[in-house]
C-alpha cells in the first residue's frame, strides 16, 4: 500500500513568514524607485532608477532570512499583522519604517544566518530613511558642506572660485549647485550595508575588519567624490565630462570594486 503523502510543513512555512514580511517590506519600499524609473523622463537605467547597492543587499539579506537559523523567541502574532498593514501602504517611507521595526525585533529572536540577514535588512531600512526622508530636512545643511569643502580644495589653484550656501564656482562663468544626491552623505550609507552584505555572503565576517573596511570605504568615499565635484565646479566642459556617461561609469565602477574588495578583505577569517 503506497506511503500517505506527508502532509504540508506548516511549522516550516511559519518560520519563514519573518522573512517573507521582510522581502515584501523591501520590494514595497523600491516600488516608488522602479515606477520612476519608468516614467517618460527618467534617464535609461538597466536597475529602474533604483540603488544597484540596495538591491544587492536585499538579495544578500533574503538568501540569509531564509537560511539557517531558529527563532529564540516567539512574537506576538500581532507584530506580523501591524509590519504586513503597514507593508501595505502605498508609501516608501513607511514601508522602510516598518522594516526597520520589524527587522529590529527578528535580530534580537533569531539566530545564525536569519540574524544576520534581518540585521541587514534593518541596515538597509536604516540607509534608506536616512537618504529619502532624513537627509532632506537637512539637505542645505549637509550640500553647504559638501561645496564649502569643494571650494577649499580648489583654493589653491583657482582662487576666482567662490562657494555660496550649496552653489561652487566662478560666479562669472560657470557654477556647480550640489544636491543631496551628489553628496557623500547620500551614497555612502547603501554602498556601507552593500559591503556588509557581500562581506556576510563570503564567509565569516571579522567584526574589526568589517569596522575597518567600512571606514576604509568612507575615506575612499569622501575623496573620490571631493574630486569629483571638483572637476565639476572647475569648468563647464569638465562638467560634461565628469557628470556625462563617461564620468559616470568611471565613477560606478569605482564604487563596485572598492565595495567587493573591501568586502572580501572583512570577509577573510
Amino acid at each position: 500500500m503506497p506511503a500517505a503523502s506527508a502532509p504540508f510543513p506548516l511549522a516550516a512555512a511559519t518560520a519563514r513568514l519573518p522573512a517573507v514580511i521582510m522581502i515584501g517590506a523591501a520590494v514595497n519600499a523600491l516600488v516608488v524607485s522602479v515606477m520612476a524609473g519608468l516614467g517618460p523622463e527618467a534617464a535609461p537605467s538597466i536597475t529602474f532608477g533604483v540603488n544597484p547597492f540596495q538591491l544587492v543587499a536585499v538579495g544578500v539579506a533574503a538568501r540569509l532570512s531564509l537560511g539557517d537559523g531558529e527563532a529564540a523567541r516567539r512574537h506576538s502574532p500581532w507584530l506580523d499583522a501591524l509590519a504586513v498593514a503597514l507593508v501595505l501602504v502605498p508609501s516608501s517611507a513607511i514601508a522602510w519604517l516598518a522594516l526597520a521595526i520589524y527587522a529590529a525585533v527578528q535580530a534580537t529572536q533569531t539566530t545564525s544566518e536569519r540574524r544576520a540577514g534581518a540585521l541587514i535588512f534593518l541596515a538597509l531600512a536604516i540607509a534608506s530613511l536616512w537618504s529619502s526622508v532624513v537627509l532632506k530636512w537637512i539637505a542645505l545643511p549637509v550640500t553647504s558642506a559638501e561645496a564649502f569643502m569643494v571650494a577649499k580644495a580648489l583654493a589653491p589653484f583657482r582662487p576666482d572660485i567662490v562657494q555660496i550656501a550649496n552653489v561652487v564656482g566662478d560666479q562669472a562663468t560657470h557654477n556647480l549647485i550640489i544636491m543631496t544626491k551628489c553628496t557623500t552623505a547620500d551614497a555612502l550609507p547603501q554602498s556601507a550595508v552593500a559591503l556588509a552584505a557581500v562581506a556576510l555572503l563570503l564567509g565569516p565576517v571579522s567584526p574589526r575588519r568589517l569596522l575597518n573596511a567600512c571606514i576604509a570605504l568612507g575615506a575612499l568615499y569622501a575623496v573620490a567624490n571631493l574630486a569629483r565635484l571638483a572637476a565639476m565646479a572647475w569648468s563647464a566642459d569638465y562638467y560634461a565630462l565628469v557628470h556625462g556617461p563617461i564620468g559616470a561609469n568611471i565613477f560606478d565602477l569605482f564604487q563596485v570594486v572598492a565595495v567587493l574588495a573591501l568586502a572580501a578583505s572583512a570577509s577573510r577569517p
